[in-house]
């Protein structure tokens, strides 16, 4: 019994994580500084994701640092370095010490992929429910447009900057157009990206100003819960994800 009970007691232990472990556990991303800085903190593991390559090891952690073992040798990168960290609300400040090959910015605990998107234009939105079948739309072909509330006050948000007149829309058409391949301007479209609340009215006026300044088509975006928007590629092979909706 007392050989069990022993057992049991060192389980419980190896089992253990203290307080600032507690903290650390969950997915932290980098973006909208590229996305590929990952680091997730498992109970008795930890994965990391950075310059496209993924390493799995154990961990550990106080106050002040983290330590990480990773056993699988890879030209370029240690097996065992620490950093030194601090929390801030959902950021994660951390510090190279060992200054090998391995430079990670600030990190941001991820809570869902969309909600992690959306930090890069400070919008939270959330996509209306379709009572209809949704398409799929290659979303590099399209120019995203963001409509939603910031403090009450409805804003429309294209690459990280505010849309308010149609000067803005027109710069930020011939801006996408000038990245993008000749035979890929005959394919290009609006992606609408509204949140639910913003009224129907509202809706049709912007995609009304947005077929006069262009020829391109309007693909408004619905919710798909199995669509992973917002997901972001940590390997570098190009899995981009899509919009779901229909042109309207």
């Amino acid at each position: 019994m007392k050989k069990i009970l022993l057992i049991f007691l060192i389980l419980l232990t190896s089992c253990s994580i203290n307080e600032y472990e507690k903290r650390l556990i969950g997915n932290w991303n980098n973006y909208p500084a590229g996305g590929r800085s990952d680091i997730k903190f498992y109970k008795d593991s930890v994965i990391t994701n950075e310059y496209h390559t993924q390493r799995k090891g154990t961990w550990s952690a106080n106050e002040n640092e983290i330590k990480f073992h990773f056993p699988e040798k890879i030209k370029g990168f240690r097996e065992f370095y620490t950093l030194d960290y601090q929390i801030l609300n959902d950021t994660l400040l951390i510090k190279n010490k060992n200054k090998e090959n391995f430079v990670i910015p600030s990190l941001f605990k991820v809570s869902d992929y969309w909600t992690h998107f959306l930090r890069e234009i400070g919008l939270k939105i959330s996509l209306p429910k379709a009572d209809f079948p949704l398409i799929k739309n290659n979303s590099f072909l399209g120019i995203n447009v963001y409509v939603g509330y910031k403090n009450d006050t409805l804003k429309v948000i294209s690459s990280s900057r505010e849309i308010q007149n149609e000067d803005d829309l027109i710069n930020l058409i011939l801006s996408e157009k000038a990245m993008r391949k000749e035979n890929e301007v005959d394919s290009m479209c609006f992606n609408l990206i509204a949140d639910k609340n913003v009224n129907i009215k509202t809706i049709d006026s912007l995609k009304n100003k947005l077929k006069t300044i262009t020829e391109f088509k309007v693909f408004r975006v619905y919710e798909n819960d199995t669509a992973n928007y917002g997901k972001y590629d940590l390997q570098g092979k190009g899995e981009l994800w899509n919009w779901y909706g229909r042109f309207e």
